[in-house]
């Protein structure tokens, strides 16, 4: 009798555990805007619709919010971000951060320390001017000069004008052809590609001549400050979350987006999400979806997307980024540290080594410290397909290289990575100037797409696509006959 007990107990299980999801999802209140991912697009894409009395509820299919903008907590006072790294002075988000009261610190250099050809070349110098000296010759640094000077006169025409013949054949070839052309010196065409690849995560070859130089904008000019959030970046994340009057689910894998037009402008909006085994279903007058670009093919669209806009989407390609954390002994200082205390920090390179940040504090209590590195590319591609203990190993045997000794020091490794994808990037025939960009940064009835995919591959791109779908969704609420109303939940779920 006992063991049919159990052998029914178990059988009944089995059924929970094997047991279809539910056709008929549960009914959720109606809301004025729906948000499709907790990331910094979506987050401040509701943050800016609640300024203008709009209240909207976020669905984030992961665990946390965030998306790229992780801070790391290791403990016993040790931070660092295995995401966004910066905020480039003329990025929007950094007024949104100051409107936030979040306190930040900046570095003065847009350049980094680089190692070509296997040596190093440290920014330890007092100004960029000095460092170049030391970088290049006399005759390297006036190529060089010309060379940025080019690229600030195209800048400034592609951003005034567009598409001319002349941005439009930038946008036909590929940067590293680009740069071929001009038959710089070994050193000059090192420094112009790796600053580049560095930022859009892929090799001077995969990208357009055009997206290149518009992504150099901070560089160019003089260059721009970068700043960084003191406590960690994750708070523009936690700080934007509690602004937010309208519910924040998380888990909720969002599968359907359906529109129907109820006339006078007016659209009934249904999204249907999963949530552990349920399916669920809100309603709401439009709805923004704010996922990487390479996440929309999970979502069913009704009416589809088109055929034009899925070939914008689907052209883009896949830049890659892995980052390694290293919890070591603040000892290892004395490999890198100079007589005069300066830090050779951030180094860029082409190898498994991708960007060294170096430490990310100055070491805590117990002597220990957080020192990182932003792997990119190739490189950080093969990490999707290999052991961690194996990557972990390469990565150490080239830092040893770099400064003997340093594996030594080393007590745990983390190391995070995004798969498919991490940004995006236009290659060549592509653009952000170009006609397919344009398109998919256009709403769609009542459906609004958001990300930094739709301007460039930093979370610039993703403030700005943030703030215009702010405006866009605001102003086709305000249209719609009946205006509609504001709806303010009883509860909501913080992150």
């Amino acid at each position: 009798m006992r063991f049919l007990t159990l052998l029914t107990a178990l059988v009944i299980a089995v059924m929970r555990l094997t047991a279809p999801l539910s056709a008929a999802p549960a009914q959720s209140p109606h809301v004025p805007v729906i948000v499709v991912g907790g990331g910094l697009a979506g987050l401040l894409t509701a943050y800016e619709l609640e300024k203008k009395g709009v209240h909207a509820a976020v669905l984030e299919a992961g665990p946390r919010l965030g998306g790229r903008i992780q801070t790391a907590d290791y403990g016993a006072g040790l931070k660092a971000e295995f995401g966004m790294q910066e905020v480039w002075e003329k990025n929007p988000l950094l007024s949104v951060v100051k409107e936030l009261g979040l306190e930040t610190e900046a570095t003065d250099n847009a350049y980094s320390s680089l190692i070509i050809d296997g040596r190093l070349y440290p920014f330890i110098q007092n100004s960029q001017k000095e460092f170049f000296k030391t970088l290049f010759t006399a005759d390297e640094r006036k190529v060089f000069d010309a060379v940025i000077a080019e690229m600030e006169d195209l800048y400034r025409e592609a951003t005034t004008k567009g598409l001319t013949s002349r941005t439009r054949a930038l946008q036909d070839v590929s940067y590293a052809d680009w740069l071929k052309a001009h038959k710089l010196p070994g050193k000059v065409e090192q420094t112009l590609r790796l600053t580049i690849e560095v930022e859009l995560a892929a090799l001077s070859e995969q990208f357009s001549a055009l997206s290149a130089i518009l992504e150099w904008r901070v560089f160019l000019f003089g260059g721009e400050k970068n700043y960084h959030v003191k406590g960690g970046n994750s708070r523009i994340i936690t700080s934007l979350a509690s602004h937010l009057h309208g519910p924040v689910q998380l888990n909720a894998e969002v599968v359907a987006v359906k529109s129907v037009p109820q006339g006078g402008g007016a659209y009934d909006c249904e999204v249907t999400y999963m949530t552990g085994r349920e399916m669920r279903q809100m309603r709401s007058d439009a709805v923004v979806v704010a996922v990487p670009w390479v996440r929309l093919h999970g979502i069913q669209f009704d009416p589809p997307l088109g055929e034009a806009r899925w070939n914008a989407i689907d052209t883009l390609g896949r830049g890659q980024y892995t980052v390694a954390h290293f919890i070591m002994s603040t000892e290892a200082m004395k490999l890198w540290t100079t007589d005069n205390g300066a830090s050779p920090f951030p180094i860029l390179s082409n190898g498994p080594l991708g960007v060294i940040y170096g430490p990310h504090n100055k070491g805590n209590g117990a002597g220990e410290m957080v020192f990182g590195l932003l792997i990119y590319g190739p490189e950080a591609q093969a990490h999707h397909m290999k052991p961690r203990d194996a990557k972990r190993d390469e990565i150490l045997a080239e830092l040893d290289k770099l400064y003997p000794g340093f594996s030594k020091y080393v007590r745990a490794t983390y190391m995070y990575g995004y798969h498919p994808a991490s940004v995006a990037y236009w290659p060549p025939g592509r653009s952000p100037l170009d006609e397919g960009s344009a398109l998919i940064r256009q709403p769609k009835d009542a459906l609004f797409l958001a990300g930094d995919w739709l301007y460039n591959s930093h979370s610039e791109g993703a403030a700005l696509a943030a703030l215009q779908t702010a405006k866009d969704v605001a102003a086709f609420l305000k249209k719609q006959s009946p205006p509609h109303s504001l709806w303010l939940p009883a509860a909501s779920t913080r992150p």
